[in-house]
């Protein structure tokens, strides 16, 4: 037997070399491309890579298990228990979410490189504990946005990329998909979409356009070309002119391929609602004559009333609950803001959120932001302007209109509304009742289509509703046609969920986790409200090529193969059973026991 421990018996194999490891596996939607040798998964195939690492980890090592999509979720912290690691890794399910590896850096990092605490008293920066040493195990088919720091500190990070090497995987996926707007000139609608090949190779694909559950137009042989994009677009304006009910228009790639998350997108055609509009003046013909026009007239229902109508019960009840759409207040402010977005004329929102200056006179009009919707096609050169006010909105505000001292419009952000605040009035009220004109503005032709953009970007107006591109994982702040008291949404895949209105009478609703079509309706009677399109059209989701090398920050991270190769020696193993034998032999040799 000594002869044989001499020659040092063993096999190769794996194991993983250090006492601390970090899994970082990758679960958004590109990993369920079916392109890997198994011909499974990439998920599945990361999964079965950590599983054999995790068996391959010595006595007295410990690991940590992180699922990265968008959002970063810590399935396990550290620990040597490789049952435990090894249950949560099989609970990691498959999401439909695009790729982004920031939030699980930070998670990683900070838990293996700790920071420092500092005593202003005594001036002391202290480390709150020491770095440990950790493998950090990128398990990911690289498809991840712009890493933009990375503190690397005690880790040392390796990159597992995951899929189908060489060729890049044959994939054709929706990544875009709208209904655009009614054309001015024949109210024409037309639904745009995007076709994207991540192939080297052209690809001839088939399409179909479906209205409700009714086929509307289908396409043959369109070809994309290798490494691009194709724009495609169908006729929408019968169906949209029929529209009564919220309605699913849906797109699908007819040919199958290893990504089927991106062959098919939804958006929804919404009933038209006339917006509800409240203008309070005391000085309302120019705004009755600015919305005159017939656009303004057939999308909103605009009311009229004196500062009086502030302190009716009526009033105070519909601005609570959500009923108009936008609030124009002249001259005069409420205490409470109504829940809409506003116009206000030559006052400020109450509190001290928004600020303005002591008056100026004259007032020139220096400048204008004309690609902003309001003041697209205005034209406001030579405007006379007497008294005004600068103003000066919360932060994240956008002046539209500029004069020689400051800002004089200013568009501002309150919770999920804008306050458009306007720093002067057409007419002014003296202290003895007595009014003058203070602009030429409603003589100009610019002022019926300033109020008209203004009723359709605030008002939210349309001649339809076409739902906002939501990927999933986003957030969706719902507001019904009515402000109901609860609601339900119904996912694709059959769940309610029951919701209550936020003090803004809206709703918000987390659960988008599957692309499709969510139905939102009133738990009375079940009637649908609305329905909302879940969609990933995401390109990087969709160009499934995997990519040799993640960049992390300062520093490209090169794939590699496998764990490092690992003699397994069974010679020791023969040493020890040698030496218990010879010492057992000499035991019973000067004992004198005879067997």
């Amino acid at each position: 037997m000594l002869i044989l421990t001499c020659l040092r018996p063993g096999c190769d194999g794996t194991e993983l070399v250090g006492e601390r490891f970090i899994f970082l596996v990758d679960n958004s939607a590109s990993m369920s491309a079916t392109d890997t040798p198994e011909g499974i998964t990439r998920l599945k195939s990361a999964k079965n890579q950590i599983r054999n690492a995790i068996q391959s980890m010595a006595a007295g090592s410990s690991a940590m298990l992180i699922s990265f999509s968008d959002s970063a979720s810590v399935q396990q912290s550290y620990t040597s228990n490789k049952s435990e690691l090894l249950r949560k890794l099989e609970q990691i399910e498959p999401t439909e979410r695009t790729s982004d590896l920031n939030e699980a850096l930070a998670a990683a990092t900070g838990l293996a490189n700790p920071g420092r605490s500092s005593d202003k008293e005594s001036q002391l920066d202290v480390q709150v504990a020491d770095a440990l040493d950790a493998v950090l195990y990128i398990y990911s088919d690289g498809g991840v946005r712009k890493v933009n720091e990375f503190a690397q500190g005690a880790l040392s990070p390796e990159y597992h990329a995951v899929g189908s090497f060489g060729d890049p995987p044959a994939n054709v996926g929706i990544t875009a998909f709208s209904i655009g707007e009614p054309s001015d000139s024949d109210g024409a609608v037309q639904v745009f979409a995007r076709l994207q090949n991540s192939d080297d190779v052209a690809q001839t694909v088939s399409v179909t356009f479906y209205v409700g559950d009714v086929l509307q137009d289908a396409v043959a042989d369109v070809l994309i070309p290798s490494n691009d994009a194709k724009g495609i677009s169908f006729e929408l304006s019968g169906a949209a002119a029929a529209v009564n009910e919220p309605t699913t228009v849906r797109l699908k790639i007819d040919n199958d391929d290893i990504f089927m998350l991106d062959n098919e997108a939804f958006a929804v055609l919404n009933p038209p609602r006339k917006s509800n509009v409240i203008i309070i003046s005391d000085n309302t013909p120019y705004f009755r004559y600015a919305c005159s026009t017939d656009a303004i007239k057939k999308r909103s229902n605009v009311e009229f009333h004196g500062a009086e109508y502030l302190n009716e019960k009526e009033y105070l009840q519909r601005a609570i609950a959500g009923f108009y759409d936008l609030a124009i207040y002249d001259s005069l402010i409420p205490k409470t803001m109504p829940q809409c977005n506003t116009m206000i004329w030559n006052e400020l929102p109450p509190g001290d959120r928004w600020q303005r200056s002591a008056v100026h006179s004259p007032s020139p009009v220096l400048d204008y932001d004309g690609s902003h919707p309001i003041m697209a096609a205005v034209k406001i050169g030579g405007l006379t302007i007497i008294n005004s006010r600068d103003v000066e909105g919360p932060q994240g505000s956008l002046s539209l209109i500029e004069s020689t001292s400051g800002s004089i419009a200013m568009l501002g952000p309150r919770e999920s509304y804008l306050d458009f605040v306007i720093g002067f009035s057409i007419v002014e009220t003296d202290d003895n009742g007595e009014t003058s004109i203070n602009s030429d503005w409603p003589k100009k032709l610019s002022f019926p289509i300033f109020m008209q953009n203004a009723i359709e970007n605030l008002s939210g107006l349309s001649s339809f509703s076409a739902g906002a591109n939501v990927q999933p994982g986003d957030l969706v702040t719902i507001k019904p046609s009515v402000p109901f008291e609860k609601i339900n949404v119904r996912g694709p895949d059959g769940m309610i969920t029951t919701l209550k209105p936020q003090e803004n009478r809206s709703f918000l609703f987390s659960n988008t986790k599957q692309s499709g079509v969510y139905e939102v309706s009133n738990p009375t009677d079940g009637e649908i409200d609305q329905r909302i399109a879940v969609n990933l059209m995401d390109a990087n989701e969709s160009n499934l090529v995997v990519r040799e090398d993640l960049n992390l920050g300062y520093s490209n991270l090169q794939r590699v193969a496998s764990q490092v190769p690992k003699r397994k020696e069974f010679w020791p193993w023969i040493l020890v059973g040698s030496l218990i034998l010879l010492m057992a032999e000499w035991i019973i040799y000067n004992r004198r026991v005879f067997i």
